[in-house]
């Protein structure tokens, strides 16, 4: 366990040097001034002089020399010192570790020994709990099963209750239809005026519309005597048209008949031309015959006399023919004649018809919409007798029901009332039986929470116990308590001996406050939590169903124990933690020892070279003056180390807040990454310095001395002190241009900080914000010219 922690602080140790904020090794431009300044005084004005003063300059020479090397016999004494306070703050470290973790060790025996025994002694305690719990649990099971039997009556006597009230507003709401139907029936008295009012009203509107029907009807006998007359005309009309249509039949019929004839003789011919085919076929063949038997002169007496016969039987039907031609022709002439002549009449009587007709059609529409227009009046009329009848007659029809349904309501409703009378009766009776068993068994439920009042009174002696227990836990915890006293003590003799943790133990020291404010936190919570088991057993006692609520608590209590262990193992935890930091923070000292070191090397090795520069002339003396002066730059020097310190632990602070808002803003990246991105910084900051001599004026037969005008500039630290997280500036820039007013004039400290604006700037950026926001402000003026914000000479304020 304490080779690991010893592995972890050694490690630490290791990279505490690289995240460290370097110191700048810059050289104040008035100590190096004053270090040469009467030698470049001297220098300078000797280099006008002539060459018979070399005497006197060999003289200063060798003063200057003596000087440099009391100088550095002080260097020397100074780095003894600082090394032999390096020893004594290693072993004060090493004796500090060592008695820090023999003080772990030892708390953490004990608290392992004492959470031992308590989790032993819990573990007995909460066996015996739970056997007293499952006694209780099953007294309690059977109360509750006694409890639900009263909630049931309870219930039940809720139900008859609630009946009760069913029936009471069944009676309100009988007696508010009997309102409803009085105050129906008074509408309805009012209907009945009303209607009366409107019956005289259609009576006389009847007897109006009366007078008008007469009227009416006087205007349709009139217009059935024109529309008599009209159509005595119409039948003439219709007669003569009758008597034509009869001869045009009679000449249809005389035509058909002619045509019949026609057809006949047609037939006929066309059976005389066949029987003439016939008699030329017999010829044909009785030639033939001829030919065959009888003599040739026979046969032609034969043929000639079939001949003549035939020549007269043709030219008789010829004759017959031409007389039934004739004869048609005359009568198909005739009858032609005829039908000219009467379509001629046909044609006359049809244009006279159809100007009757169109003259009969316009009067009977005339007469058509005239009878239409009367028959709607008279409809309308009749309509309006009909609809008013109808509701009259329907309203006596209401009436006569809502009497009719106002007297069975009544009826019902009293039979209802007598009933419910009846059962209300009823159901008081029964109820009141319940209330006399109910209170019987209060009385033995009353005597059985006493009971469970004395078994109550049990389970406070076994809180008090409890309670003896956290009084206990509170005594360890003070007992830790003055061991973090301890541990403060040894802090602040470390303290005593470095000077330059002490606001880091000042942090340690408010940590161990707030450790101790969470203790009495915890002490509270457990003074209100026995407030609070107090207030429960006062409620307990007076209400029924407060066993489950006990159970309750006492897992709560369990849990709270729980969480007081788990907050003690945080505190020691988090007291580790601390040591880690302390050791971290001494590591860090030594580093920056170390860097101090280093820096005095740098110093001597500057006035090494200046010794060498100075050595070409070994003639002279070192006077008083010389080491009062080389005394006030020591001062002057330590005056910067301290400054230096100063501006460090300053970055620090710096630091820490830039932490604390990226934290807040960006939500910080893993370590890893973090790390490696440190890791490109140290490369930059371990750059070589950059060292500006000045030109030598002095000619070539002279040395060439150092002048005033000498500065010493470090990269290193421009670079650490210019380093900017540009992923939080550009975060920041952002939020800052994309955000309101009011949220930008809260983030105008950090953009300043980020891109190092001066005093007057950031005057500027708030005054133009103020009058953005204000209503009636004017706009700011820039004083002078706005710098640049990164340059390559700022540094930070």
């Amino acid at each position: 366990m304490f080779a690991k922690l010893k592995k972890k602080i050694a490690e630490e140790a290791a990279t505490a040097p690289r995240s460290g904020v370097r110191i700048p090794r810059t050289i104040s431009k008035e100590s190096i001034t004053s270090v040469g300044a009467d030698s470049g005084d001297d220098f300078a004005s000797d280099g006008s002089s002539s060459r018979d003063d070399l005497p006197a300059q060999l003289l200063r020479r060798n003063d200057q020399i003596r000087r440099l090397e009391a100088k550095l016999s002080d260097y020397a004494e100074q780095l003894r010192i600082m090394q032999k306070t390096k020893e004594k703050l290693e072993i004060a470290l090493e004796r500090h570790q060592d008695s820090s973790i023999k003080k772990l060790q030892e708390q953490n025996d004990s608290h392992q020994a004492s959470r031992a025994k308590m989790a032993e002694g819990m573990a007995l305690a909460l066996e015996k709990k739970d056997q007293e719990w499952m006694e209780k649990m099953a007294n309690s099971e059977k109360l509750l099963r006694k409890e639900e039997l009263l909630s049931q009556r309870e219930r039940e006597l809720q139900q008859k209750e609630a009946d009760i009230q069913s029936a009471k507003r069944g009676l309100a709401e009988a007696r508010g239809k009997l309102q409803t139907l009085e105050r129906q029936h008074e509408e309805s008295c009012r209907l009945n005026s009303e209607l009366e009012i409107e019956r005289e009203e259609l009576l006389l509107l009847r007897e109006e519309a009366d007078k008008k029907v007469g009227e009416l009807e006087g205007q349709c006998q009139e217009l059935q005597s024109v529309i008599q007359q009209v159509s005595e005309d119409f039948q003439k009309s219709q007669s003569m048209v009758s008597t034509l249509e009869k001869s045009l039949h009679e000449l249809q019929t005389e035509h058909d008949a002619l045509k019949l004839q026609q057809q006949k003789a047609a037939v006929t011919v066309e059976d005389k031309e066949r029987l003439l085919v016939d008699l030329q076929k017999k010829v044909t063949s009785l030639e033939r015959r001829l030919r065959g038997n009888l003599s040739q002169d026979e046969h032609l007496q034969e043929l000639l006399q079939e001949k003549s016969s035939l020549e007269q039987s043709l030219d008789e039907t010829r004759t017959e023919l031409l007389a039934v031609r004739t004869n048609h022709a005359d009568t198909v002439s005739s009858l032609e004649a005829q039908v000219s002549r009467m379509s001629v009449t046909i044609t006359e009587l049809q244009t006279l018809l159809r100007h009757k007709d169109d003259s009969s059609r316009a009067y009977r529409e005339r007469t058509d919409t005239q009878i239409a227009q009367l028959e709607q009046q008279v409809v309308e009329s009749s309509e309006r007798l009909s609809s008013a009848q109808q509701q009259i007659a329907e309203k006596q029809q209401n009436m006569e029901k809502l009497q009719g349904e106002r007297s069975a309501e009544k009826a019902f409703l009293d039979q209802q009332l007598s009933l419910l009378e009846q059962q209300s009766q009823e159901k008081m009776s029964r109820l009141e039986d319940c209330i006399t068993s109910l209170q019987k068994d209060k009385q033995t439920l009353q005597s059985r929470l006493a009971d469970l009042d004395k078994r109550m009174n049990e389970v406070d002696s076994v809180l008090k116990q409890r309670t003896e227990e956290l009084e206990q836990c509170r005594v360890e915890l003070n007992s830790r308590q003055t061991l973090s006293t301890e541990i403060a003590k040894a802090l602040e003799e470390t303290r005593r001996q470095k000077e330059g943790l002490q606001t880091q133990v000042a942090e340690l020291s408010a940590a161990l406050q707030s450790s101790q404010q969470e203790v009495t936190t915890v002490t509270e919570k457990l003074a209100l939590r026995e407030d609070d088991i107090r207030s429960l057993q006062n409620e307990v006692q007076g209400r029924q169903a407060s066993l489950v609520e006990v159970q309750e608590e006492a897992e709560r209590l369990r849990a709270q124990l729980e969480q007081v262990e788990l907050d003690k193992d945080s505190q020691v935890t988090s007291l580790k933690e601390e040591l880690l930091t302390q050791t971290q923070q001494l590591d860090s000292c030594q580093a920056r020892i170390s860097y101090l070191e280093v820096e005095v090397e740098t110093l001597t090795e500057q006035l090494h070279s200046h010794s060498v520069v100075c050595e070409e002339d070994q003639n002279g003396s070192v006077t008083v003056d010389d080491l009062d002066h080389i005394q006030k730059v020591n001062k002057e020097l330590e005056q910067e180390l301290s400054d230096k310190n100063r501006t460090i632990k300053q970055l620090q602070q710096r630091l820490a807040e830039l932490k604390r808002t990226l934290q807040k803003e960006l939500k910080l990246k893993p370590e890893s990454e973090a790390e490696g991105k440190e890791k490109p910084t140290e490369s930059r900051a371990e750059k070589p310095e950059r060292v500006c001599p000045d030109p030598a004026p002095a000619p070539a037969s002279t040395p060439s001395p150092p002048t005033s005008n000498t500065t010493v500039t470090n990269t290193s630290d421009l670079n650490d002190s210019r380093e900017i997280n540009f992923e939080y500036l550009k975060h920041v820039v952002l939020k800052f241009m994309s955000s309101r007013e009011a949220e930008a004039y809260q983030l105008i400290r950090a953009v300043s900080v980020l891109l190092n604006f001066s005093r007057e700037e950031e005057d500027m950026l708030k005054q133009t914000l103020e009058y953005k926001m204000s209503w009636f402000g004017s706009k700011p003026s820039p004083k002078g010219i706005v710098r640049p914000s990164i340059s390559g000479s700022a540094h930070w304020s």
